[in-house]
């Protein structure tokens, strides 16, 4: 039936349909004037609207904006049903990706919305009444190419991957659980941290906020009982309990460290000089 509509000279009555979805919470909005029930979900009628999609030969021009109404005035006297979505960005930017879903369908459709776009949002911009989503069709690593193992030194791996050719290094293996005594600003406390077995900077924190979802902030610096995070969250309170991992340095000695020299993957044996004097990369 959708095609039927929107051949339709007369009858087609098009509604955009938008769907959010970060870690397990998952938004749902439609620009109507009344919210609709599809397929046993309830679409919120809110201001939302979507730019032109587009696919040409340069990807960096294909980007989707949405625009949505949100208030960064905290005592506004009411709030637009897409204020809970804006507030992943306001004050403070998600740590992970948010996917959305473009949708279409029209006024008494009965078929199943037709999808019209996917990505995931890349960057949001603020007025004091407005919030402006560039989203991209798919996350930038998943274009870079090349991307295999590297003849070098250190070890090429990210700490914690899996399979045949990741670090393999178990994730609860060096992990400290604690509650936070002291925050101030971006620094933290535990006495737990300066028990924990390795240094914790370059590693990361994470916690499970009262909605589900997971928050994880890298780890700058470590020193004894305190640590200096990246950026702050409106979560970070004293009592607020938390789990911080160490990174890798990639190095031989971190490997070691860590008893999992079985899964390095630098060439330690890698002269440090190319011995045949030939221009080349050389690391």
């Amino acid at each position: 039936m959708f095609e039927t509509f929107e051949l339709s000279r007369f009858l087609g009555r098009p509604v955009r349909l938008f769907v959010f979805q970060r870690q397990s919470v998952v938004w749902r909005f439609c620009n109507a004037d009344r919210n609709l029930v599809i397929g046993g979900n309830t679409y919120l009628a809110a201001p939302i609207d979507r730019g032109e999609i587009k696919q040409t030969a340069e990807r960096a021009k294909d980007k989707l904006t949405i625009t949505l109404a949100y208030l960064r005035d905290p005592n506004a006297p009411e709030f637009p049903a897409t204020q809970a979505l804006g507030d992943n960005w306001h004050p403070y930017i998600p740590s992970d990706s948010i996917t959305v879903t473009c949708l279409a369908t029209h006024y008494g459709d009965t078929d199943p919305p037709a999808v019209e776009w996917s990505g995931i949002v890349t960057q949001p911009s603020f007025t004091d009444i407005e919030l402006t989503l560039t989203c991209e069709q798919s996350p930038a690593i998943a274009k870079a190419r090349n991307q295999g193992p590297k003849w070098q030194r250190a070890c090429w791996k990210t700490v914690y991957s899996t399979g045949l050719r990741g670090c393999n290094l178990a994730l609860d293996a060096f992990e400290v659980s604690t509650t936070l005594s002291a925050v101030n600003g971006l620094d933290v406390g535990s006495s737990a941290f300066a028990d924990a077995p390795l240094a914790l900077d370059g590693g990361w924190i994470e916690w499970t906020r009262l909605d589900g979802l997971v928050e994880r902030r890298s780890i700058m610096e470590h020193s004894l009982g305190n640590l200096r995070l990246l950026y702050g969250a409106a979560d970070l309170a004293v009592g607020l309990a938390v789990i911080a991992r160490p990174g890798c340095q990639q190095t031989w000695a971190a490997c070691v460290a860590r008893g999992n020299t079985i899964n390095y993957g630098g060439a330690i044996y890698k002269p440090r000089k190319d011995p045949t004097e030939t221009p080349m990369s050389w690391t």
